[in-house]
């Protein structure tokens, strides 16, 4: 009777003891590790920028526009927060990236300007009316600008992605705790 019960007791744990691992807990919204859309745009200086070059970095993807003068400035001074309370080391292992979402007016010239003023020294990128732009949002649930349409108060999500390009959190919220998204931020960087 006694060997019955410890088999059977065996048989219930000894399944937990070899299942998956638990992924990391996230503060944001998990997306376990999301397939994303690997684009091609143009940034600031008018050259090519791939997110596929940033394979082997963790990446922050914003996507904010330079006429927004609310939430996407406290997106992006977010950001630059975030950024200078990231280690040397840990900055080397992380790449910030901002798409506009106003492809119509957001030249390479009026990011690169807005950059310098805003104090933001990583890519901001465009196309002009490219599939390109228009799969990008479409691929990461963004709604671009159109003056008509647009609505005031406007959700633009902030992406973690890990060193594969996996998407692996979100930030829909355009005031987040800054403190909560660098825990966020250092996850997916010790994930490697």
């Amino acid at each position: 009777m006694q060997i019955r019960v410890f088999l059977t007791c065996l048989l219930l744990l000894l399944p937990g003891c070899f299942s998956d691992e638990e992924g990391p807990d996230f503060n944001g919204k998990d997306l376990g590790k999301m397939d994303v859309y690997k684009f091609t745009l143009s940034d600031q200086n008018q050259s090519d920028f791939s997110l596929s070059d940033l394979d082997g970095q963790v990446v922050v993807l914003a996507f904010v526009y330079t006429r927004c003068d609310d939430v996407c400035l406290l997106i992006a001074n977010n950001l630059k927060i975030v950024k200078s309370e990231l280690t040397e080391e840990e900055l080397e292992k992380v790449s910030f990236v901002s798409v506009t979402i106003d492809w119509r007016h957001d030249s390479p010239e009026v990011l690169g300007d807005w950059a310098e003023e805003k104090g933001l020294d990583w890519p901001h990128l465009t196309d002009w009316n490219s599939d390109e732009i228009h799969s990008t949002y479409e691929e990461y649930d963004v709604t671009p600008y159109d003056d008509e349409t647009y609505q005031d108060i406007h959700l633009q999500p902030v992406y973690i992605l890990d060193t594969n390009l996996d998407g692996r959190v979100v930030w829909t919220e355009y005031d987040w705790p800054i403190d909560l998204f660098v825990e966020d931020l250092r996850t997916v960087i010790d994930l490697e």
